[in-house]
């Protein structure tokens, strides 16, 4: 059974949905999509990931699978980008042990043009779509290749590349040194170089990132689908449970597919999982003092908010040892904000909406978003593990 905590201004009143406690990890199944034969070995973290289902088909959608096609960059944007104080990328694998700086991977995809003032150092490849390319004001840095659909233009700053480089315009840096092949179409100006070698040719534009509406994951029809294929009665799970928070209020969840209607209220929520599980919010979060999403090995989440998300305090999401097990999904286009005290650690995939950073900002996993603000500097730690979250999905 769901277990929901109560510490709201009346006092500490605990109670539990249905009177009961979480069904123990080898429970028969609740009504979902993943087979009854493979019910066991997929709550105990040995079988398909959750099983959802396309909206109008019916079709099954393994959600390893749909994570593993939707975060292969640790930064996406749909418009440009700009950075005016350092931003660095690098990669680890949260299965082989904890995080350690400089791994080498942590892609960054940009449809629009790139604009950076300070220091920029990315651990895996750098694609760019924008026809006015890239701009400089100090270093660049790239692990993989680099992509351009635009100049690569600096003045006075300097840009290494590992293996080849593909400029679709003028390149003109103070030095640009390429461990592979530099590729710029002729007509086109090449400033001082060193390469492996320096071809002139054709180069085609980029589109790094699938933001066109054909191509985005239709997050508000997989919540609209599973408002009635869901596991809700088998547990005894209302679905407003988090609505009106004041105080604090805590739900535990099972393994499954769970649907709530909305996350509001002044004071803080808090989400705890301990095992496979996908939860669907109709609308949005709106709370005043913090959300915690609480994922515990050997848990994994998929959240589904078809609203927007406003959390006055920190906002607290995953581990950052594993934070490949944490997919979070935003339908509605608006801001987010990471408030000072707050933690990213999983991948978001909110393609409509506008990331705002606050001051520096150390994150775990990936972003997929439609432009990113920061003030301060920008870490992001790609965990590699979610490229293999389908790995335990069944055949197709």
């Amino acid at each position: 059974m769901a277990t929901l905590r109560s510490r709201d201004a009346g006092g500490d009143i605990p109670s539990e949905d249905a009177g009961g406690d979480i069904p123990s990890e080898d429970a028969g199944p609740p009504d979902s999509g993943t087979p009854p034969d493979d019910w066991e070995a997929h709550c105990a973290g040995q079988g398909p990931l959750i099983v959802l289902r396309e909206p109008g088909t019916g079709a099954p959608l393994c959600s390893g699978r749909l994570a593993e096609q939707t975060f292969r960059h640790a930064l996406c944007t749909c418009d440009g980008l700009a950075f005016n104080a350092p931003v660095h990328t690098d990669a680890f694998r949260g299965s082989l042990g904890p995080y350690a700086p400089g791994g080498q991977g942590g892609d960054v995809g940009v449809n629009g043009g790139l604009t950076a003032n300070d220091s920029v150092v990315v651990g895996g490849s750098l694609r760019v779509g924008g026809a006015s390319g890239i701009q400089l004001g100090r270093t660049l840095t790239v692990g993989g290749a680099l992509d351009s659909s635009g100049p690569l233009v600096g003045g006075a700053a300097t840009a290494s590349v590992a293996q080849d480089a593909r400029v679709r315009g003028d390149v003109s840096l103070a030095s640009l040194t390429v461990g592979g092949t530099l590729t710029v179409p002729p007509g086109f100006s090449v400033g001082p170089v060193q390469a492996a070698g320096v071809r002139r040719e054709p180069v085609d534009a980029v589109t790094p990132c699938a933001c066109d509406a054909t191509s985005q994951v239709d997050v508000a029809a997989l919540i609209a689908h599973h408002a009635v294929d869901n596991d809700n009665a088998a547990i005894g799970l209302d679905a407003a449970a988090l609505e009106g928070i004041s105080g604090e209020r805590t739900l535990e969840l099972p393994c499954g597919r769970f649907l709530l209607t909305r996350i509001t209220g002044t004071g803080r929520a808090t989400l705890t999982l301990r095992a496979r599980t996908a939860l669907f919010i109709q609308d949005g979060v709106d709370l005043g003092e913090g959300l915690t999403v609480d994922v515990q090995p050997p848990g994994e989440l998929d959240l589904f908010i078809g609203g927007a998300v406003t959390v006055a305090g920190p906002l607290l999401v995953g581990s950052t040892a594993m934070p490949s097990r944490v997919r979070v999904y935003v339908a509605r286009s608006s801001v987010l904000a990471l408030s000072a005290g707050s933690t990213l650690a999983g991948n978001l995939y909110a393609p409509g909406a506008q990331l705002n950073l606050s001051g520096n900002a150390d994150v775990f996993g990936s972003m997929f978003v439609r432009r990113l603000e920061g003030s301060g500097a920008l870490s992001l730690h790609y965990d590699a593990d979610v490229l293999d979250a389908g790995s335990a999905c069944p055949a197709e």
